[in-house]
């Protein structure tokens, strides 16, 4: 039991070390390398990406909120909690799945089977949400939850997660108006 508890511990711990780190120096080199020389013309791939998030913008007006769902597990059920999560967001009006360097919520999955010799009994998961405003800036924390998935539950699971998602979208609201 407190291996279980340790093991959730430590699946929390790394979601929000992960979420914390600056996302922007991973993107530094790829962002100067399509900048090009200086003095060189307007690269047609910023345009191509300022288009895109207008209309990610224009989707948040509609009244959509952006969501990105990142997971961090090798387990199957965790993959198969991942793609039930951005099944229901995506097939809903409320919701807008994207990776774009936008105001988003970003959903942090960590999974690690159960019990490493039966992988197939259960898997235990640490979920966080975040807004997130521009590679620049730290993630804001928004919530979090831990707990076990077996087999059976990973269709409920994930539906639970898209309605906790929506009361964190709807008490967080605010934090789209300004854009």
């Amino acid at each position: 039991m407190v291996a279980f508890f340790l093991r959730i511990l430590c699946l929390t711990f790394l979601t929000l070390f992960f979420a914390w780190q600056p996302a922007w120096a991973a993107d530094v080199p790829q962002k100067a390398a399509a900048a090009g020389p200086a003095g060189a013309a307007a690269n047609t791939t910023a345009d191509t990406d300022s288009a895109a998030q207008m209309a990610a913008r224009a989707a948040i007006k509609a009244g959509a909120t952006p969501v990105e769902v990142d997971l961090e597990g090798t387990d199957t059920l965790g993959a198969r909690l991942a793609f039930q999560l951005k099944e229901i967001l995506n097939s809903g009006t409320l919701f807008s799945l994207t990776s774009q360097d936008i105001p988003k919520i970003r959903i942090l999955l960590a999974t690690a089977t159960e019990f490493p010799s039966r992988p197939e009994t259960g898997s235990v998961y640490s979920v966080t949400w975040l807004y997130y405003e521009r590679p620049t800036s730290f993630s804001s924390y928004l919530a979090r939850e831990v707990g076990v998935i077996t087999p059976g539950g990973v269709e409920e699971q994930a539906v639970r997660l898209a309605e906790r998602t929506a009361g964190i979208a709807a008490k967080y609201s605010y934090l789209f108006e300004k854009h």
